[in-house]
């Protein structure tokens, strides 16, 4: 029972509602067919997974999949499954690999890979063969399994702690993947390795220090290997030679062609099946916007550009038609929720295939953000985006103002469908979105600012940002919260206990509370994480507890929401309960909600209901109506 009343009846003008967010479906990693007759995406709604098929023609959507179900999207996830001709090669729930006989679906097959988590399936060239990334819990490697599970799989030799993204050359000899090894993470350093199949010889394309690479793809007749690479600031488009010899920039702009490399499946840039132009997505201040580039036959030069698609929204998955004539990608914006398209490319015309929209939130009436920069002491200037409700009024400063933090920390808000934020402005919140130091997409320099400044530095960017946001004169500096998950959820606790009197609330969302917990319990991929932006054990403990929040309970102000998965791996549930404790020792105001079987975000739509009603409630008792 909670110890103040639901929001009363018209207390805020009619809008869409939780139940309604937690009815949207979350679509990922559109494919074409093979003769590019359908499209295919992943589907996950209430933690489960489905693979649809999308037909060009007209005809109705099929769900190909039943049991097992795909594995459904999620943080840390990417690399689903691939498709031949005739079968689909998928990831299921279970982690295993299944091969999915088409077009019309049916009875699933296992696939023998080995022990251990299966991502990134790709057929080879020819169908006989599936690559795939195996994680026991303690290395990854490269499996090449036989597509019809009659021979046993083998393993490709991986020199690092993480390998992500395989990828096949047009005559099925080589291998290409990106991989790295503690304490970086993907975008701290990592490189691009080729493997030749015939003569086992390893080749590293790209690896120098302090660069970091993603996404190998080679051109359709083998000869160009093309890459992402941030040598020169930002992480542009390189290429080498077929062999992987050679590597040199190739597109170098003062943008972000590419994110960080969490996981398998990221698709920004596509080849197009002549390899005379690569579609390419450009990172514009938090708008994935996407260029046609044009390809000099001769010398491989890029002879011209042109923009590709309307100018809101961005498109991601971009995947390019067997039949050279169109682009595959979701589009999607502050204002669009994620839809299945095909772009006709001669005309430039839009076809909308599937959305993951129910009725009254297709993105009618909601609020496009304003970028807004800021510059700190230290000189650096910062990006972030702004949402004010249709009730802001300069000069008057009555607006209430949430603080949407990313998680990560090395992640990027972007200009992007997030309903539950819309939820909130059309409710009369203002929303600044801050991508402080350490974010993506505006360059390495940027990202790298964050080294031993976690929980410090950033912290300091944000209320910079917040200060940005009252000089203009509508918000009301007196009812300022911060709320964000993981990574957010940390800045929130911090915020509050680093700048208590600057904040009237706080929502975390399995947000870290002990640095020295966190480097014990969590999940190997982020296990060396802290090494980087914090520092090394045992040499930054002083940093460790300084800007740990559960050792600063005692400068806490502001009421606390604290919301948490009983089943996180990656911030344990024992980290909010602790805090909870903490807080309440020590007077705090403090409220916890644990969601039994949900872990790091939510995935069940009782749970985002559930979670974006309570958040309401509190907001509403500790802020509005105080």
């Amino acid at each position: 029972m909670l110890p103040y009343p639901a929001p009363r009846p018209g207390f805020y003008p009619a809008s869409f509602t939780p139940e309604m967010i937690a009815r949207l479906r979350a679509l990922s990693e559109p494919r074409w067919a093979a003769d590019a007759s359908a499209a295919f995406v992943l589907e996950t709604h209430d933690a489960r997974g489905d693979l649809l098929m999308l037909p060009l023609n007209g005809g109705p959507i099929l769900r190909l999949t039943s049991a097992p179900a795909p594995a459904p999207a999620g943080a840390y996830a990417g690399g689903f499954y691939s498709v031949r001709g005739d079968a689909l090669a998928f990831v299921g729930a279970d982690g295993a690999l299944w091969l999915l006989p088409l077009p019309n679906g049916g009875q699933a097959t296992r696939i023998n890979t080995g022990a251990g988590q299966i991502a990134a399936p790709t057929f080879s060239p020819d169908g006989r063969l599936i690559a795939y990334v195996l994680d026991d819990g303690k290395t990854s490697q490269i499996g090449l399994a036989d597509a019809e599970g009659l021979e046993w799989p083998r393993r490709v030799p991986v020199e690092a702690d993480f390998a992500i993204d395989p990828v096949w050359s047009p005559d099925g000899r080589q291998l290409a993947w990106l991989e790295w090894s503690v304490p970086n993470m993907g975008w701290d350093e990592s490189r691009i390795v080729i493997y030749d199949l015939e003569t086992g010889e390893r080749r590293i394309v790209m690896g120098d220090p302090e660069v970091a690479c993603a996404q190998p793809r080679w051109s359709p007749s083998g000869k160009t290997l093309a890459f992402l690479c941030d040598k020169s600031g930002y992480l542009n488009l390189w290429r080498a030679a077929g062999d992987g010899s050679a590597p040199a920039p190739w597109w170098e702009e003062p943008v972000e062609h590419g994110g960080p490399q969490w996981s398998s499946g990221a698709s920004t840039y596509a080849w197009s099946p002549d390899g005379r132009q690569i579609a390419l997505g450009r990172n514009e201040d938090g708008y994935w916007k996407t260029q046609l580039l044009e390809i000099d036959g001769a010398n491989g030069a890029i002879t011209a550009r042109r923009d590709l698609g309307p100018a809101q929204g961005s498109y991601s998955g971009l995947r390019w038609s067997p039949l050279g004539d169109a682009l595959l990608a979701l589009r999607h914006g502050a204002a669009l929720p994620p839809t299945v398209v095909s772009i006709d490319l001669p005309s430039g015309a839009q076809r909308n295939l599937h959305t993951g929209a129910v009725g009254g939130l297709t993105g009618e009436g909601m609020s496009w953000p304003e970028s807004i920069t800021w510059r700190t002491n230290d000189g650096l200037t910062l990006h972030g985006l702004l949402y004010r409700p249709a009730q802001a009024t300069e000069g008057q400063a009555t607006t209430p103002l949430l603080i949407s933090i990313h998680g990560g920390p090395t992640g990027q808000s972007l200009v992007d469908w997030n309903p539950t934020l819309q939820y909130f402005v059309q409710r009369g919140w203002g929303v600044f979105v801050p991508n402080m130091r350490g974010s993506t997409g505006y360059g390495r320099a940027y990202t790298q600012a964050l080294r031993n400044e976690w929980g410090g530095a950033d912290m300091a960017d944000i209320v910079a940002g917040v200060d940005a946001v009252l000089a203009r004169g509508w918000a009301d500096s007196g009812r300022v919260v911060p709320w964000g998950g993981s990574a957010g959820g940390y800045a929130v606790l911090q915020l509050l206990a680093t700048y208590p009197e600057r904040f009237k609330a706080g929502v975390s969302l399995f947000g870290v509370t002990d640095l020295f917990n966190l480097a014990r319990t969590t999940h190997r991929l982020e296990a060396h994480y802290l090494d980087r932006i914090v520092g090394p054990l045992p040499e930054a403990a002083t940093r460790y507890r300084d800007w740990s929040p559960f050792y600063h309970v005692e400068r806490f102000q502001a009421p606390v929401l604290l919301l948490q998965g009983e089943k996180d791996k990656v911030v344990t549930q024992d980290q909010a309960t602790a805090m909870e404790e903490a807080l309440r020792r020590a007077g705090k105001t403090v409220e916890m909600e644990v969601y039994p079987d949900e872990g790091h975000g939510w995935a069940r739509a009782h749970t985002i209901s559930a979670y974006i009603t309570r958040m309401e409630r509190f907001l509403q008792h500790y802020v509005l109506l105080r």
